[in-house]
């Protein structure tokens, strides 16, 4: 069975977010996110690097897996489907969460036309100004 890595794992791990098409996967390292539809995971997967294309100069990191901060690329996540779900309803703040991440994706490819036609320009306030929650104490 093919494997489809879904490029916003950090906010469906945490289940903070949802996604009809996500499934999690268990392996040493501990629990990951694919995706169950090919066609799905290149969409997110477009826009992801999209996302990430326009807020890295804010952070004025490189996208380098050895030098970008992990919490970075999980800023870039929760605060681009935020700020996607911002546009998309005209919303004057963020909400906190994603109902269903795919469903987002797909209604914004077919408003503005095309995944790559999805402005990620008006997204980067959302990515840079996005606050993980605290850690809870254990």
């Amino acid at each position: 069975m093919e494997e489809f890595k879904c490029p916003f794992s950090a906010p469906l791990i945490t289940q903070q977010f949802g996604c009809t098409k996500a499934i999690e996967v268990v392996r040493r390292g501990g629990a990951e996110i694919n995706c169950t539809d090919a066609v799905t995971q290149s969409r997110c997967d477009q826009l992801f690097q999209c996302l990430k294309l326009e807020a890295l100069p804010s952070f004025g990191v490189e996208d380098d897996l050895l030098s970008m901060p992990h919490s970075v690329s999980v800023k870039i996540q929760y605060g681009g489907l935020l700020g996607l779900q911002r546009l998309l309803r005209a919303a004057p703040q963020l909400a906190e969460r994603v109902e269903d991440v795919q469903v987002l994706i797909a209604e914004a490819t077919a408003r503005f036309g095309g995944v790559t036609r999805i402005p990620c320009t008006p997204l980067v306030d959302d990515i840079t100004a996005y606050k993980p929650r605290a850690r809870r104490g254990r």
